[in-house]
């Protein structure tokens, strides 16, 4: 029998903006002077990185994120807003709303992924 895990897709706190994991197939990277990381999790405000990026993130500074799909990466702000032994969260700082808008259509899209694919586990599962 297969476990469904249903924390993929519900979190655990309230927050304005919903948050996915990228899909490990094609990632999103945040792209800096010191090399690319992919993203952990990202939302309409913020993302989650490697612990390793944190010596790269100038915050304050315009930073590129790389999406699947898209010839030309976006452009944002960054500012940590937390740190622990595994990852960096930064929220996006004076994002425009046309690249909020591209940052939660992928939101939007992958979060579509990830039902369908729960659903197709929970019919297989039964």
């Amino acid at each position: 029998m297969i476990k469904v895990e249903l924390k993929e897709l519900v979190g655990n706190d309230r927050r304005q903006f919903f948050r996915v994991a990228p899909s490990v197939e094609e990632p999103i990277l945040l792209k800096t002077q010191a090399g690319m990381f992919p993203l952990i999790e990202i939302s309409g405000g913020g993302c989650r990185l490697p612990i390793a990026a944190q010596a790269s993130i100038q915050e304050s500074a315009e930073q590129q994120l790389a999406f699947p799909g898209r010839s030309k990466p976006i452009t944002v702000n960054l500012r940590s807003v937390i740190v622990d032994e595994k990852a960096i969260g930064v929220e996006f700082v004076s994002l425009p709303e046309d690249v909020r808008e591209i940052i939660c259509g992928y939101v939007r899209t992958r979060e579509l992924e990830l039902v369908r694919r729960f659903r197709a586990r929970a019919m297989t599962a039964s």
